[in-house]
């Protein structure tokens, strides 16, 4: 997975690359087609904003973005959300229901009628409907 890392109204320290470099690969246990991450930190007054972008197969884009007091809070809060929506995207995929039935279906019932009994055709049908008038 490639990993960009900027910084916006912020001088961005080796550190704080470093951090945010592990938990953008952490994302990866989550769902490993994760083709590229974008991490962007900023300063709004007091408080730390990163926003991080991941693209994921068929062209997804998830965005997790916090705020937080502290940039490495911010890094984790926005690591958490992205985390959770890469499960439920991730989730999504794999749950095809597969192999599973309707309880009130049975598969081995054919959908005619009963073998003793023949079915009514329309001329029955209109001579039932002229002997009950």
């Amino acid at each position: 997975m490639r990993i960009l890392i900027t910084g916006r109204h912020v001088g961005v320290t080796d550190t704080m690359k470093e951090y945010a470099k592990t938990k953008a690969e952490k994302l990866l246990r989550f769902h490993d087609r994760a083709t590229s991450c974008r991490v962007t930190m900023d300063v709004n007054n007091l408080d730390h904003e990163v926003e991080m972008v991941v693209d994921v197969s068929r062209g997804v884009r998830l965005v997790g973005k916090a705020e937080a007091p502290d940039m490495y809070a911010a890094c984790d809060l926005a690591e958490q959300k992205l985390a959770q929506q890469l499960r439920r995207y991730k989730e999504r995929l794999t749950d095809h229901h597969r192999g599973e039935r309707r309880p009130d279906v049975d598969a081995s019932a054919p959908d005619e009628a009963p073998a003793g009994e023949p079915e009514a055709t329309y001329e029955d049908v209109i001579e039932e409907m002229r002997d009950g008038d």
